[in-house]
């Protein structure tokens, strides 16, 4: 009976997150949706930046129209990372994505870019990052 409850238990707090929505690393961090974003690249809107934060082969096999690649590896050197990152604009708003489906890498981005002093309305995180993307079938270029 015992052993029935603890199965049950962790078959339970596993589901949560499909049934309340996913995991978030950085909650508190502004999103913007692939369709908010595919709109502003077709009005050909220069009031924003999109900042690919995946590894130069990632970017070279597909990315969004427009986007700037700036790397971010956790493991690399901050002080290098920081000072390509502070050359972005601060009077536009910044729009990170990666691989993932919300946060990792474009998360941490956006939270060292509001270390450095960018506004929190000049920086976003694209919700659902490239994968959203390639589900909505929006084009990716080479």
């Amino acid at each position: 009976m015992k052993i029935k409850f603890f199965v049950s238990t962790i078959l339970m707090m596993a589901l949560i997150p499909l049934v309340f929505g996913e995991d978030v690393l950085f909650p508190k961090l502004p999103r913007i949706s692939v369709e908010e974003v595919k709109n502003k690249i077709d009005k050909d809107d220069k009031d924003f930046v999109i900042l690919d934060v995946r590894d130069a082969a990632s970017y070279a096999a597909g990315h969004i129209k427009g986007a700037v690649n700036i790397y971010y590896d956790p493991t690399g050197d901050p002080m290098n990372r920081q000072m390509i990152l502070m050359a972005l604009p601060m009077d536009r708003l910044i729009v990170a994505y990666c691989d993932c489906t919300d946060d990792g890498n474009s998360g941490a981005v956006v939270d060292e870019l509001l270390d450095l002093g960018y506004d929190l309305d000049k920086v976003s995180i694209l919700s659902g990052g490239s994968l959203k993307w390639v589900e909505l079938k929006y084009p990716m270029v080479k």
